[in-house]
């Protein structure tokens, strides 16, 4: 099965004008939640700090930061063009909560997942749809080699064919290929397959992906563990490239 197309934001004119008239002002405002219910990772506060520091310097969205669920709300959610998550564990998010954060991005809302953003909402069926998949465990903490499978996507258009990186590396589970467009995914040649905890039959793991989420858009990168990754311009500018993609502005602007 041929996996679906994130699609592209240049267009053709015609095909651009509905995306035209919907762009947003600048600055956006994004919404980085880091609710850590389980494992708190150390490179959370270096996460706030660069994605606070993306939108200040670009100028291209404020960054608002919260670990209240309450922030979720249909009604504050509607003051924000992307919600951000680098979390952990079951958030404790009542059924209108739960409903009011799928129908944002259902609407054309935009979403964004980081690292342990799939080691979240186990308790959720609709959570792991959303993003794409759950967590099951990282095999591998060392540098890799990644391949990137779309460079003309504004989240990977600046990387290179291949690209080495040190991190801790996940597997994913409820997760397929062809409910997503593949963005990054681990070259297998640069690992040890046979590590205690490798449990994916097909060998097919995927760092990144985007995918459409009824009008809204989403995007999981699963790098992020080490504050040196965040240091990193090449995930600097993923980021970014996120955030752009997302909320549907052109990414070279």
């Amino acid at each position: 099965m041929k996996p679906p197309s994130c699609g592209r934001l240049l267009l053709p004119l015609l095909a651009c004008a509905s995306l035209a008239a919907a762009a947003p002002n600048l600055p956006m405002r994004v919404l980085l939640f880091t609710l850590s219910a389980g494992f708190k990772h150390g490179s959370v506060p270096v996460a706030e700090e660069v994605m606070t520091e993306l939108g200040r310097s670009t100028r291209l969205f404020d960054t608002v930061v919260s670990q209240d669920v309450n922030d979720l709300s249909a009604a504050n959610l509607a003051g924000y063009q992307a919600v951000f998550f680098y979390t952990t564990g079951n958030h404790p998010m009542t059924p209108e909560l739960r409903a009011g954060l799928l129908d944002y991005v259902k609407n054309g809302g935009g979403f964004i997942g980081v690292h342990s953003a799939t080691d979240t909402n186990y308790h959720w069926p609709e959570y792991a749809d959303l993003i794409g998949a759950w967590f099951d465990g990282h095999p591998w903490t060392q540098t890799v080699r990644l391949k990137v499978e779309d460079r003309e996507h504004p989240v990977t258009e600046h990387l290179d064919a291949t690209l080495e990186i040190r991190d801790e590396i996940y597997q994913q589970r409820n997760w397929s290929r062809d409910k997503v467009q593949v963005l990054l995914s681990l070259d297998n040649a640069s690992v040890n397959l046979q590590a205690p905890g490798v449990k994916r039959a097909d060998q097919d793991f995927a760092l990144a992906w985007c995918k459409e989420y009824g009008q809204g858009r989403v995007v999981y990168n699963g790098l992020g563990h080490f504050d040196e990754v965040w240091r990193d311009r090449r995930m600097q500018k993923m980021m970014l490239g996120a955030v752009k993609w997302v909320t549907r502005l052109d990414w070279r602007s």
